[in-house]
């Protein structure tokens, strides 16, 4: 009895579908029946002022008989009053302009769909409710019938049967004669069939499944039968018996297995449901069944490919483009596909076009899947040259196809992709002319048709920009895709005719591009001839060529932007810049690029300055654009890629490895990640919508370089190990180290205040603390050599500089803040100078004696006075009285 529990839910499902669309409809009468009642409640309201407007000028006339019975100058003296009465609104002027309302807040989606839903079932709950009843009913008295063993198994069967025949002719009946019930017509008779129906169906699943008096083969077609009558009947009785019709249908070889594996027999049953239940929802219009219809043909053709065999792929292949041909094309241009358009449309128009986009994607996309994943053969290689001509086909019928040109184009890439992967043999290359076998030989062959195809049409309709576009870049892609997969000891005997082919086609799109075409005809045809001389160049390159050639085609597209005014939208160049910025992020750590130079040079030293160059020249295209920001953006990346890899690499001759790095790695990206996390961080002030995205880039960089500066300071710290700074003073790896970073941490401090000032006291006391390490290991260095750290000792000379060299920064601070009138400075200087003297008592004097230490406490007073008095004189002349 599983079965009928399912086909219960169902059952269930199906009335509850078809509940809701019917009282989507059913809201239309209440919208009627609430409008006329408005009308009433105005009809009653203009009638009151009517009557009240009919009174008024009677009592108007009743007080000028009064006023002539009266003297002259007494009329004279009451003339005033009158005046002043008529300068205010007469009351039927108040009374006709109604009262104004708030206007009550707009009701949520939810709340409108709930009081859609009630008012309909209020209205028709009774229907539904035993329709549902009638279903049940005809269920339970099956089940019923079997397990009291009151009948014999026929006897039920039949007595079942002819309950659900009654209530189907009871139904016709009614339609028949058209007895009209509260709401649509067509409700009582949809319920009673769909009892009818729904309860065919048990007994049916019953006969088969429970009794064996079915062979599956007969309980699939008599299933059939019974799901397309309904759906047939639905042509008369509405939306209801379609929904139970389609829903039916698509389920009955669930219901029914015969076990057979008949790809074929399942294919035209589906096919043969989807045509019945095309021509119900063409005729009843309602849009919910044809999406019911798209969910049941799609799903069984994905369960399709789980039956998939060798000798079935042509199978597989004809019903996906039947389906298009079905789906699609047929309810577009018609049954004689003769209803065709060619008018333009722009791009936005072209995505939106819909659902048919998302239908074809649906095809295609398994089939091409499969045959990626499968071997490639002959049958593959047919379905998808047919493929491509069946959706050329379309696009020539109906413009509103045009982007699928796109489709067809990286159907053609696939298809070389595939046969590469099979017929991948290491013998290939010995013959000179495999250039023109297996896949090099399809890809370059596609990639003619699709330019000669492109161009052909694109003369006879030249608005319909697509055409150009396929034109202009088939052979280009095609090529490239070629040249991807081709190894380098190869690639000498496929240029010269790649080359050929290329220029050719560069030459034919450039002679097109100078006759009397439109704007965007010339432009595409400049950047497609642009992009197939690149490709030339670059395939005598190596890996990077192809990356600067990118770069120089983004120059190129934006100079001919510039040049022709040409209103192109910014996503394909922003999609261009992407891909080059993940190919410069990935290369220094491919393995690939290990070894790879360019002009006798390594390739970053050549290859991120012409990108960073070209990428800020194209910017210079584009004046007060975001396209402009972007691309300087891509510029500032490229030059922290160059800065990142290429410091590390003249360094230890390698690219950074971030799990090992020594010291003298840390202190370059240590500055390098700083400078840039602030560059990114002035960046964010004219980046417009993109400023988040700098800021979190630039906190990002100085976070990564924060954590490697604490590292150094605890792990790699030289005044703890033996370490080699350098051999010179300041000018060795210290200025890196503490001083460089103490000038961008001031930097980054005065970026970030206006974005959060309570973090800018914290920056500044890290600054503090890299400018007070610079300047001791600086001294240190002095004279120490190359090896500072602490426990070789220090000398009294040593001790001696230090008190001196902060004396005086100490009291250069002081001064600067006087001058400066910030008191923060102030208190730095005098903060520096008390540490100086705790340090002149408690180290430099502690071994002296006699006169030097007399001496020395003397010229410390003195110049404590010196100062004090400097600093009077200096507030005088700030402050004066």
């Amino acid at each position: 009895m599983d079965d009928l529990v399912g086909l219960a839910v169902i059952v269930i499902l199906v009335v509850v579908t078809g509940a809701i669309c019917g009282l989507i409809a059913l809201v239309q009468l209440n919208g009627l029946k609430q409008e006329v009642a408005v009308l009433r409640a105005k009809i009653t309201h203009l009638q009151t002022y009517k009557s009240i407007s009919q009174s008024e000028p009677q009592s108007e006339a009743s007080t000028a008989q009064a006023a002539l019975s009266r003297s002259e100058p007494i009329a004279h003296k009451a003339q005033p009053s009158l005046t002043s009465q008529n300068a205010s609104p007469p009351v039927i002027n108040q009374l006709s302009a109604p009262p104004k309302k708030a206007k009550p807040a707009a009701a949520s989606a939810i709340e409108l769909l709930f009081n859609k839903l009630r008012a309909g079932f209020e209205q028709n709950w009774m229907t539904w409710i035993g329709a549902i009843a009638l279903a049940f009913g005809g269920i339970f008295l099956a089940k019923y019938s079997l397990e009291a063993g009151l009948l014999s198994p026929v006897m039920r069967l039949s007595l079942g049967g002819l309950f659900g025949l009654s209530l189907i002719a009871a139904a016709a009946y009614l339609h028949h004669k058209r007895i009209v019930f509260e709401g649509f017509n067509n409700y009582i008779p949809a319920a009673l069939a769909s009892g009818g129906f729904i309860t065919c169906f048990a007994l049916t699943l019953l006969a088969y499944s429970s009794y064996d008096m079915l062979s599956p083969t007969v309980a699939f077609f008599a299933l059939a039968v019974i799901a397309i009558s309904a759906s047939a009947m639905a042509l008369r009785l509405g939306p209801l018996l379609a929904v139970l019709g389609i829903i039916g249908a698509y389920s009955v070889p669930i219901w029914v297995n015969t076990g057979s594996g008949n790809l074929f027999t399942l294919f035209m049953y589906v096919g043969f449901v989807s045509l019945s239940a095309a021509l119900v929802a063409h005729k009843v219009q309602r849009a919910w069944l044809w999406y019911l219809l798209w969910a049941g043909h799609i799903g069984w053709y994905l369960v399709g490919f789980t039956l998939l065999k060798a000798n079935t792929v042509w199978l597989m292949g004809a019903f996906a483009l039947l389906s298009i041909v079905g789906l699609i094309a047929i309810p577009r241009l018609g049954l004689k596909l003769n209803v065709i358009e060619h008018r333009p449309y722009s791009l936005k128009r072209l995505i939106k076009v819909l659902p048919d986009h998302a239908l074809l994607l649906a095809f295609i996309a398994p089939l091409i899947f499969t045959m990626l994943i499968s071997h490639f053969d002959m049958q593959w290689q047919a379905i998808g040259v047919l493929s491509i001509v069946l959706v050329l086909f379309l696009v020539l019928k109906n413009s509103r196809w045009d982007i699928w040109q796109g489709v067809t184009l990286v159907i053609s890439t696939l298809l070389v992709l595939g046969a590469q992967r099979t017929h991948l043999s290491p013998n290939l290359f010995d013959d000179a002319l495999f250039v023109f076998k297996n896949e090099y030989g399809l890809g370059l062959l596609l990639g003619l048709l699709l330019t000669a195809f492109g161009l052909y049409y694109g003369k006879k309709q030249i608005k319909r920009l697509a055409f150009h576009i396929t034109g202009a870049f088939s052979v280009f892609v095609m090529i490239a895709t070629l040249y991807t997969l081709i190894p380098n000891s190869a690639l000498s005997t496929a240029y010269p005719l790649w080359a050929v082919v290329l220029f050719v086609v560069a030459a034919i799109l450039i002679k097109l591009a100078q006759h009397n075409t439109t704007l965007f005809q010339r432009f595409t045809y400049w950047v497609g001839a642009n992009a197939n001389i690149t490709l030339a160049i670059t395939m005598l390159l190596s890996d990077s060529g192809l990356t600067i050639a990118l770069a120089v085609q983004v120059l190129l597209i934006s100079v001919l932007i510039k040049r022709y005014s040409v209103p192109m939208p910014h996503w394909p160049i922003k999609a261009l810049v992407a891909a080059l910025l993940l190919r410069l992020t990935l290369a220094p750590w491919t393995p690939s690029y290990d070894a790879l130079t360019v002009f006798g040079l390594h390739w970053s030293i050549v290859v991120y300055p012409i990108c960073i160059a070209l990428f800020f020249a194209a910017a210079k295209c584009f004046d007060s654009s975001k396209l402009k920001i972007w691309l300087e953006g891509a510029a500032l990346h490229c030059l922290a890629l160059f800065i990142t890899t290429e410091t590390s690499y003249q360094l230890v001759g390698h690219y950074p490895q971030f799990d090992s790095l020594n010291f003298y790695e840390q202190i370059l990206l240590t500055c390098n990640w700083l400078a840039l996390g602030c560059v990114y961080l002035h960046r964010a002030k004219l980046a417009g919508t993109l400023a988040k995205l700098y800021q979190v880039a630039g906190f990002a960089l100085a976070g990564l370089a924060g954590l490697f500066a604490i590292k150094t300071l605890l792990d790699d710290n030289p005044l703890f190990e033996s370490l080699y700074i350098g051999e010179l003073p300041i000018f060795n790896w210290l200025l890196l180290l503490w001083l460089v970073p103490a000038g961008l941490t001031l930097w980054l401090a005065k970026l970030v205040k206006p974005i959060n000032a309570k973090a800018t006291p914290f920056i500044l006391a890290v600054a503090g603390g890299f400018i007070l390490l610079a300047i001791n290991s600086f001294i240190r260095q002095y004279w120490q050599g190359p090896y500072i750290y602490l426990s070789k000792g220090a000398s009294n000379a040593e001790l001696y500089s230090y008190s001196v060299i902060w004396l005086v920064l100490g009291a250069g601070t002081v001064i600067f803040g006087h001058l400066k009138n910030q008191l923060l400075i102030q208190k730095v200087g005098l903060g520096i100078l008390a540490a100086v003297i705790v340090k002149v008592f408690l180290i430099d004097m502690a071994n002296l004696e006699g006169l030097l230490k007399a001496l020395s406490f003397i010229g410390l007073g003195l110049s404590l006075v010196g100062l004090s008095w400097l600093f009077q004189k200096l507030r005088s002349r700030v402050n004066p009285v």
